[in-house]
């Protein structure tokens, strides 16, 4: 999948999703392009998990390894993620988790104000401490702000 096709499938999903939760759109692609290397990722590939969701409940989940920064190191472990049946489904998992999660409240208080809720996101959905600025140039680079309204 290149680029173009990959935005051009999350642009429509994260709109689909964002008209649900309220949530901006463009930080979804963003955040998707990110975590999914594009859609390049296995995890993306073999699970349609765009976010490096980890398996929640009775959710579906494939066993991939990982890295996390941890005290500032890089650690290699292996995790649970969700597996999703399409893009879509997978956008909308992603909004709902921050939609019920209490560690996304900041967040979420800060919907209105796209470059705020990043930062907030990246406060917690990673473990990068330079997570919110890799962000936040995917989604300037692209211009993803149009999706916000």
């Amino acid at each position: 999948m290149s680029r173009e096709e990959f935005l051009e499938a999350a642009r429509a999903a994260a709109t689909l999703a964002s008209s649900e939760s309220g949530l901006p759109a463009g930080i979804t692609v963003a955040q998707a392009a990110l975590e999914s290397a594009w859609g390049r990722s296995e995890l993306s590939r073999r699970a349609h998990n765009y976010f490096g969701i980890k398996a929640h409940g009775k959710h579906a989940a494939v066993v991939m390894p990982t890295a996390e920064v941890l005290r500032g190191t890089l650690v290699k472990t292996i995790a649970r993620f969700a597996r999703y049946a399409s893009m879509a489904e997978c956008f909308r998992d992603r909004d709902a988790l921050i939609l019920r999660a209490g560690a996304y409240a900041e967040a979420r208080a800060c919907v209105a104000d796209a470059e705020m809720f990043a930062r907030a996101l990246g406060e917690r959905w990673a473990t990068d401490p330079h997570y919110a600025d890799k962000l936040l140039a995917i989604y300037r680079q692209h211009q993803l702000e149009a999706l916000n309204t």
